[in-house]
């Protein structure tokens, strides 16, 4: 071997040596990424099973705490009984020394309660104003003209708001002082406390106002924590909005939503990992009368005739209440409000009659503990002259294929009045024949929640809103993450590409309002239904076809399939067929693409009858609203003769984005693609269509992007 082979041999060994050792390091490395990946992985897993254990441990730590506190209260109030009692039995005068007492009406079932006359508390509360929630200190109203008032946080003065009575926080933590002069200098205190967080219970139909209570129960809620603590979602839940920004520096509100029952807690994590727990009490008090049907949210129930009777959830919570208020809700100035002392003994207590609202009216009922802090409220409407609202609601799913109307029948007296409050309810049939009133709601999802004005004519217009629901579902096939413009109560028809795993179409469900169900099933047996995530901020759901795809029911198709959606109600599923898909047709014959500004229509003919469908619906019901010279501009092309004989042997299937069903563009495009695939099929018909006007312009795939654009 020569001097250049040796050479030529080194130089090989030396690239193999060198490629041996660059994939030993590779793969050192790449095990060494394996090895880092693990670690991190069960880092994470520790640190998470570390969360869950600390947010169980705070947990259990919180209710054992609460426990505490209810047993010592509880021994406390055994006690001061006990020693009520002993006095009661040491001042006790003989039956015939004592003067006669005449009796009155429903004497035996309500205590006698004293109405104190009591100068409401300054409170801490708070409004959304432009997306920004304000913080501030509500002054009384009979405190408004008093001389040298002031309000000062942690000795500080608050700068006073455009809203009168009210002063803006500066923190969310501290004292609050209100001076003013009376005879002598007077004051009054607010203990925020070190928690570094404010809990509001929300109230109002938009839940856009709050007042400070100490401990969550149920209803809606804002709490006001630093910008750099979380939610802790694995306590509390998803969010129904995201948090938004508040007139205190450094700190933002959070939304939380309780129902009875739940287990839901509102709870948050500090950068350091550290949970958080709020206080979560059972709501103590309910309100009993006639309730009345009304599907009105945030503003309270509907009562009729009489005002309601309040109901404790458990024995001896009334001990705990000094005073509850009673008023008309909303600010500004001259409101009625009235206060009372509730009898501590029973679970029920009745309005005293100089505190029971005697009008109609929208009002709220604040419960007060010994210490003059709100520890719950409530709110309710009354309308006097109203005695009955039915709501005759068939199933929420078509019946005989397409919704009816839904009647709604309000039973009240001679002097009560029911006004739309606007446009959408004037549209509505009204009938009135003695004490009754009938609605006649019309099949569409546009008239499914009206709203109207109820009262009696003697006191003015009425003004008590009633909300009135028509549970009907509606669903539409549109695209992933675009809500539809129209909603259908037929039959839809789905092709089998509708399904396959790159489509993104979808099928929306839309319920008659948001938190309607928490379960909804998709499928086509019940037994293998999928879940269908269900939002509570929306009433829409969005459920991808090709999560369907892989159904058995997809496959090798010999009849007609029928896709269901289970919903549950009261503790039972309601079901109702909601699209068909036809059994499996032949190859595409041809395919062509047509446009109209930024509608772009893509066609596909097959073997068939002669069916033409646009985006899996009859083409006539599916441009039902479109402009009369469009739609006759899409049955001249299908009633030329040439192209009605070549369609009575095939089937049309459309599918078209872009604008909507509603313009000019959609139909135009259906029509030139459908022009353009007849020419690709039969090129003997170019020339006639093209001289009736159809085809258009080639598609390319620049055009067809900007279109989508």
């Amino acid at each position: 071997m020569g001097t250049a082979g040796v050479l030529l041999l080194l130089v090989l060994s030396a690239a193999i040596a060198t490629g041996i050792i660059a994939y030993i390091i590779v793969r050192r490395r790449a095990e060494e990424e394996r090895q880092r990946r693990k670690a991190e992985e069960a880092q994470r897993k520790a640190e998470a099973e570390r969360r869950r254990r600390e947010a169980e441990e705070a947990l259990r730590k919180a209710e054992e705490e609460y426990q505490r506190r209810e047993t010592e209260e509880a021994q406390k109030k055994a006690e001061e009984e006990r020693a009520s009692k002993e006095e009661r039995r040491r001042r006790q005068v003989p039956p015939d020394l004592r003067p006669p007492r005449r009796p009155t009406e429903g004497d035996e079932k309500q205590p006698v309660r004293e109405i104190k006359p009591r100068r409401p508390k300054p409170e801490i509360v708070c409004w959304q104003r432009e997306r920004r929630w304000i913080l501030a200190v509500e002054v009384p109203e009979d405190l408004w003209e008093e001389p040298e008032l002031a309000v000062h946080q942690n000795a500080s003065p608050l700068a006073q708001d455009e809203r009168e009575g009210h002063w803006r926080l500066d923190q969310v933590y501290g004292q609050v002082t209100v001076h003013w002069e009376e005879e002598t200098p007077q004051e009054t205190k607010i203990a925020l406390g070190e928690e570094h967080y404010l809990l509001f219970k929300l109230s109002g139909q938009d839940q856009k106002r709050g007042r400070r209570i100490r401990s969550s129960s149920s209803g809606s809620y804002l709490v006001v924590v630093p910008e750099n603590w979380a939610r802790d979602e694995e306590l509390s839940g998803s969010p129904r909005a995201s948090p938004e920004p508040v007139s205190v520096k450094g700190y933002q509100g959070h939304f939380f939503d309780l129902e009875r029952g739940s287990d839901k807690r509102i709870a948050f994590r500090t950068p350091e990992g550290k949970p958080i727990l709020i206080e979560s009490r059972a709501a103590r008090f309910e309100l009993i009368g006639t309730q009345l049907n009304d599907a009105s949210e945030g503003i309270g129930p509907l009562f009729g005739q009489s005002a309601p009777q309040i109901r404790a959830s458990v024995d001896r919570v009334w001990a705990d209440i000094s005073i509850v208020i009673i008023g008309e809700e909303g600010s500004g100035r001259g409101k009625w409000r009235k206060s009372f002392s509730p009898a501590p003994e029973g679970r029920e207590q009745r309005l005293p009659a100089e505190a029971a609202p005697r009008k109609d009216g929208w009002y709220f009922l604040r419960f007060y503990d010994m210490d003059d802090d709100l520890v719950e409220s409530l709110d309710f409407r009354l309308v006097c002259a109203l005695r009955e609202i039915k709501v005759f609601q068939p199933s929420p799913f078509p019946s005989e294929g397409e919704h009816g109307p839904v009647y709604a029948e309000f039973t009240h007296e001679s002097d009560c009045a029911i006004q739309p409050t606007d446009d959408l309810a004037r549209s509505i049939q009204v009938e009135g024949k003695g004490n009754k009133t009938r609605l006649t709601i019309p099949p569409s999802p546009t008239y499914d929640e009206t709203r109207w004005h109820v009262g009696s004519r003697s006191e003015g217009n009425p003004h008590v809103q009633v909300t009135i629901l028509a549970e009907r579902l509606w669903w539409a096939v549109g695209q992933e993450g675009i809500l539809p413009l129209e909603w259908e109560d037929e039959r839809l028809s789905l092709i089998c590409d509708d399904f396959a795993p790159t489509s993104k179409k979808a099928l929306w469900l839309r319920l008659p309002v948001r938190r309607w169900t928490d379960r909804v099933l998709v499928g086509f047996e019940q037994s293998r239904a999928k879940p269908c995530p269900v939002k509570v901020t929306a009433k829409e759901i969005s459920i991808p076809l090709r999560d369907i795809g892989d159904y058995q029911e997809m496959r090798g198709r010999d009849r007609d399939q029928f896709l269901n959606i289970w919903i549950e109600r009261d503790s039972e599923l309601v079901e109702g067929i909601v699209a068909i898909i036809p059994e499996s047709k032949g190859p595409i014959l041809c395919s062509e693409r047509g446009r109209k500004k930024a509608a772009i229509a893509t066609v596909a003919l097959r073997e068939g009858a002669g069916a033409v469908k646009v985006n899996g619906q009859p083409v006539a019901n599916y441009f039902k609203k479109a402009p009369l010279r469009a739609r006759r501009f899409l049955w001249r092309l299908l009633e030329l003769p040439c192209v009605s004989q070549a369609l009575s042997q095939m089937e049309v299937s459309i599918e078209v984005t872009g604008s909507n069903p509603g313009t000019i563009q959609q139909v135009k495009a259906s029509a030139h693609s459908l022009a353009r695939a007849l020419m690709k099929y039969d090129p003997q018909l170019k020339s006639l269509l093209k001289q009736e006007g159809f085809g258009g312009a080639k598609v390319t795939e620049r055009s067809s992007t900007q279109g989508k654009r």
